[in-house]
């Protein structure tokens, strides 16, 4: 524990100065006791904590596959930190330290006739941009542990006539590479529309896929209307839901898959798609 010692303090006879060193160890004890207190709850609930790791204390709700961050606060690098998000991007949010001051306490007149800015306010921003920030929105992890950590993410409607397994888009999620292996709820639901040709039998498949150990299949969800007797089939819409619970490593990419079977020059579409991970 730091604290000033004013015991020698005589008012209004022995008065004490405060100099630059005193503001500054003021400012190094709120620090280290925030820190000391964040890191000991980190450890509680996640079993470990690493400086390199950005932690959500609150917020920072990530969503379309990591393009959209909310507003939030984390603790990285052994500091407390605001976070700016962001929404819309294209190429997955990145986030950078920005120094800025605060405009109703800056500039400062200091005794040797100089102005300074010395109120220095520091937020993690997100950005749109292909460079690398500090870290991205795939390395946030939760500082409160098991079922925190949830991705939500509404896909775009896809059409396919394909018959091997091609990317939903917008349907991926990375797990944060941090070293840590969790356990998640996976669901993924559709609404999928036929377009057949004639009397043919057509259907489709959605499937889970993990990139863990050269990429496989974690599970399938098969849709088809059948042929009966050379009549045709009409267009119609079925529901299609996946969900499992799949204990998943650090850094592993989890994507929805889609495919045609049969159905000749028929194809089939994929709608209303919603994808969502909850980590357990």
């Amino acid at each position: 524990m730091k604290n000033i010692n004013i015991t020698n303090i005589v008012d209004p006879t022995s008065l004490q100065p405060f100099t630059g060193n005193s503001l500054k160890f003021l400012q190094d004890a709120s620090s280290e006791a925030r820190a000391g207190m964040i890191k000991a709850f980190i450890t509680q609930n996640l079993g470990s904590y690493s400086l390199t790791v950005p932690y959500v204390i609150s917020g920072c709700v990530v969503s379309d596959s990591g393009k959209d961050v909310t507003d939030g606060e984390i603790f990285y690098g052994g500091e407390y930190y605001q976070l700016t998000g962001v929404n819309g991007t294209t190429n997955g949010a990145q986030f950078s330290v920005v120094k800025t001051q605060d405009s109703t306490a800056d500039p400062l007149d200091f005794s040797d006739g100089q102005t300074h800015n010395v109120h220095d306010i520091f937020k993690f921003v997100g950005t749109d941009t292909a460079t690398t920030g500090t870290f991205d929105s795939s390395d946030l992890v939760s500082a409160y542990g098991a079922g925190k950590i949830s991705v939500d993410v509404a896909s775009v409607s896809q059409a396919t006539t394909s018959t091997s397994y091609a990317d939903l888009a917008l349907s991926t999620y990375t797990t944060p590479n941090d070293g840590v292996t969790r356990t998640w709820l996976i669901n993924f639901t559709s609404s999928v529309a036929f377009a057949p040709s004639g009397s043919t039998t057509i259907g489709g498949k959605a499937g889970i896929n993990t990139s863990a150990g050269g990429g496989s299949m974690l599970r399938e969800c098969e849709v088809k209307l059948e042929e009966n007797a050379g009549v045709d089939i009409l267009a119609t819409t079925i529901g299609c839901a996946i969900t499992l619970v799949a204990s998943v490593p650090p850094n592993t990419t989890i994507k929805v898959q889609i495919l045609c079977f049969g159905g000749g020059s028929g194809n089939i579409n994929f709608t209303n798609n919603g994808f969502t991970m909850v980590e357990l």
